[in-house]
């Protein structure tokens, strides 16, 4: 057997080649469109339902998250407990997570056990009722974490930032306090519930091992309903950028400052979005790029700093973070700036370009090894 050196570092190889494993696309009997990506011999499946119901459909703030954290506290058969329970005993596990344009439910579980567990879904799905105790923690627990949040700087910093690039009012940009949260009603979760989760709605992803009687299951439990036409919220939908350049938010006794910097970008469907994408790993989207080389190692300013561009359905933007102390605040901020004119006025070199390009393809080989990624 051969012995490997550890001293030595191995060789850099090229990635020639990359295997993506194949999907397949077809419908449910309603027309649910059914991505389906096969490819583990393991009795595993994973199920995610998405729907068109994240903060882009709201009408007041806050809602889409509540209707996704408490849609598995009670259905008009089971209370929560139970719902935990039967879930837990079958070895499953259900997340709900509500996003900026999407909420998704998700099921890991067991392929032998799906026919038991997957009509729990679809109850959860049709039948939850939003018991007005549960709504009433909800809303204590959201007010404590958001107490906890704000005192910290990243959190005020991750506020301002959105608020700055989208407006105040824009379902990207804006943020709420207390007094949003105690505005949340059991009335209006329930209406949006109705109104956007239907499995008729749905985009239903399935990877795993998914023999064709999974496929049977999940048209007996969601193929009959019929797709509703979604209300979109009548809210300004308008990108409103703020015209000044800098803001400073003070807090005191902090012992650092959370820096945000950034614009809004092109979309991923640009023509030029590969392009853009290499030039801000270059810039500061891993670990040696050239705003960690410069802030992180040669300056000491933080232990971290970042780029990368995050891509939502309506809009995209370009940002960079970092923390950073008190002390040395403006002159990170101003080292930052000088890595973008250096990028501007430079050409990159072949070395630098390669090594950039491979992590790229390593860091896709990572995100598409196996189905379940």
């Amino acid at each position: 057997m051969e012995v490997i050196n550890r001293i030595i570092q191995p060789d850099l190889k090229n990635i020639e080649q990359l295997r993506i494993t194949n999907y397949k696309k077809t419908a449910l009997d309603n027309g649910v469109p059914l991505y389906i990506v096969d490819g583990v011999e393991e009795d595993l499946v994973r199920i995610e339902l998405r729907f068109p119901a994240g903060r882009w459909y709201e009408t007041i703030k806050g809602h889409s998250h509540a209707v996704a954290a408490l849609m598995k506290k009670g259905t008009a058969t089971k209370s929560s407990l139970q719902i935990a329970e039967a879930i837990e005993f079958y070895g499953a596990q259900v997340e709900t997570s509500s996003g900026i344009d999407t909420t998704s439910v998700t099921l890991f579980i067991l392929g032998k056990h799906l026919n038991t567990v997957l009509p729990i879904i679809s109850e959860i799905l049709n039948e939850a009722i939003f018991p007005e105790d549960e709504i009433v923690l909800y809303k204590e627990r959201k007010k404590q974490r958001l107490r906890i949040n704000s005192q910290n700087t990243d959190f005020h910093a991750n506020r301002k930032f959105n608020e700055v690039l989208f407006g105040n009012k824009h379902p990207y940009g804006y943020a709420m306090d207390e007094n949003d949260i105690d505005a949340i009603t059991r009335e209006q979760v329930v209406k949006l519930y109705k109104e956007n989760y239907s499995p008729g709605n749905a985009q239903i992803f399935v990877s795993g091992n998914v023999p064709e009687k999974i496929i049977t299951t999940l048209n007996r439990e969601f193929g009959n309903y019929p797709h509703q036409k979604i209300p979109v919220a009548a809210t300004d939908k308008s990108i409103y950028t703020n015209e000044e350049s800098e803001f400073y938010i003070q807090r005191k006794d902090s012992v650092q400052s959370s820096v945000r910097i950034g614009c809004i970008s092109i979309s991923k469907h640009h023509p030029d979005f590969p392009e853009l994408n290499v030039l801000n790993t270059i810039f500061g989207g891993y670990f040696g790029s050239r705003l960690m080389s410069n802030i992180r190692e040669n300056k000491g300013y933080t232990y971290g700093i970042h780029s990368y561009i995050t891509h939502l359905k309506h809009a995209s933007y370009f940002a960079v973070d970092t923390e950073v102390g008190n002390e040395v605040c403006k002159n990170a901020i101003a080292e930052v700036y000088k890595e973008m004119d250096v990028l501007k006025s430079i050409h990159i070199d072949a070395e630098e370009l390669n090594v950039v390009k491979n992590y790229m393809l390593g860091t896709l080989l990572r995100a598409t090894d196996g189905p379940f990624n």
